[in-house]
């Protein structure tokens, strides 16, 4: 996961500095979207390849990096206020779908041609 993570932020991480050196964006610009770029590429890779128990890890981070590149549109205050609103929603989202996972796989499953009590022992 690691090294599929650094190489997808390296060419995000490249693609913003040669926006920046083709003048498509300022100085400013170029790491704002180099945040976003690695931002959303962690997002990405979260839910590509990362293993279930790292997911809400590079979940939110991804979320971070993403929202703090906000700060190129709007002030500071409003771009952490939306960060911090995304990140409880990814809290809550996490916590919702865990727990429903998390039943499913407390059933013990049901032997073919037993009661369901024959397998309480």
């Amino acid at each position: 996961m690691k090294s599929t993570w650094g190489i997808g932020a390296l060419v995000a991480v490249l693609l913003s500095v040669a926006a920046g050196l083709l003048e498509v964006v300022d100085v400013k610009g170029t790491f704002a979207l180099m945040l976003l770029l690695v931002g959303l590429w962690t997002l990405v890779a979260a839910f590509t390849f990362a293993g279930r128990d790292d997911r809400t890890f590079y979940a939110g981070w991804g979320v971070v990096l993403a929202g703090l590149s906000l700060t190129y549109l709007v002030p500071l205050r409003d771009a952490l206020g939306l960060i911090l609103v995304a990140i409880v929603i990814l809290i809550i989202a996490t916590v919702y779908f865990g727990r429903s996972r998390g039943k499913a796989q407390a059933q013990a499953p049901e032997q073919p041609g037993h009661p369901p009590a024959a397998n309480l022992t």
